[in-house]
């Protein structure tokens, strides 16, 4: 795989991956259960907590099963709630500590676990979420949701053999969605199968249709690896239709212009490198691809802010 392509998927890769953790608190089959009135508190603390909990307000939630679960430190089923609060508060790294409390006196549920997985990911630890998401595995063999987290977790460490081997597992046990020949693709290419990686992105490509909301990732790895391997007209069709199914794929849209300037299609290249800049502000690379563009339409001025700009966000 090109080291532009490369870097590009792992500084994606972790925020993907990440938000296939969140909780949902109501209303799933995955929901993760902190119910107030199962906790042992005070009946005018539970009642705030559950109204806490009812507005979504997790700064107010984390700050009273903080004060309880100080004056109770042994408690699992209060550290365990803590931890779901902290989660989404967005204090991850507290939300891993509360919930490792939690697993060390009573180990925790499979959903909680799931959730210290994310945890971890959410803070970059992906060792420790791996070790979480393989006990998962290794309980519940047939999970599709732990085995593809766990690919996910291979993925982003660069072990594409072991993710490859994750994913084929899953499909072993009946048809999957497209996430999985999606991240399937990204693995085969990633061992250098470039027509198999092609293969897989297709499949994707065909399951998404299908879907209530099609997805644009497929569309735009397969166009990425066609531009890669120098195909630019399929490229250029791939990672328009990405961009047709999300307006707002801020990396379609870099990749998107990138094949146009090389096709010499400047104001084509130009409006997708713009929008990719909108969606991406802090992407030097975008800003390095415009400098190219608006000189070639001699926008000198355009051309020098941009270049101004990359040097900023490069330092």
């Amino acid at each position: 795989m090109p080291a532009r392509r490369h870097l590009l998927i792992a500084a994606l890769a972790l925020a993907v991956a990440a938000a296939h953790f969140a909780p949902r608190l109501r209303g799933s089959e995955h929901e993760v259960s902190l119910h107030a009135e199962e906790l042992g508190l005070p009946r005018a603390t539970t009642e705030t907590l559950q109204t806490a909990i009812a507005a979504a307000d997790w700064r107010a939630a984390e700050g009273i099963l903080f004060e309880a679960a100080g004056s109770n430190p042994e408690n699992a089923p209060l550290l365990r709630a803590l931890g779901i609060a902290h989660y989404q508060a967005g204090r991850y790294f507290s939300a891993g500590s509360a919930l490792k409390r939690s697993d060390a006196l009573t180990p925790l549920d499979p959903e909680a676990r799931f959730l210290l997985a994310g945890s971890f990911m959410r803070i970059e630890r992906r060792h420790w979420a791996r070790v979480e998401l393989e006990r998962l595995a290794a309980t519940d063999g047939e999970s599709v949701r732990y085995r593809l987290a766990l690919a996910r977790v291979h993925y982003d460490q660069g072990q594409f053999a072991s993710a490859l081997s994750e994913l084929d597992r899953i499909l072993e046990g009946s048809p999957a969605g497209v996430e999985v020949h999606d991240l399937r693709g990204q693995s085969l290419e990633g061992l250098g199968r470039n027509e198999a990686a092609l293969a897989a992105y297709g499949q994707a490509i065909s399951i998404s249709r299908e879907a209530v909301a099609a997805s644009a990732w497929p569309h735009y790895h397969l166009g990425s690896l066609l531009h890669d391997l120098g195909d630019l007209e399929a490229a250029e069709e791939a990672l328009e239709a990405a961009v047709t199914s999300d307006r707002t794929h801020a990396p379609a849209q870099q990749e998107l212009g990138v094949v146009y300037l090389k096709a010499n299609k400047l104001r084509l290249a130009a409006e997708a490198l713009e929008s990719a800049a909108e969606l991406s502000p802090r992407d030097p690379a975008v800003q390095y691809s415009l400098v190219s563009v608006y000189r070639r339409l001699d926008r000198e001025g355009l051309a020098k802010a941009a270049m101004e700009r990359f040097r900023e966000l490069s330092e």
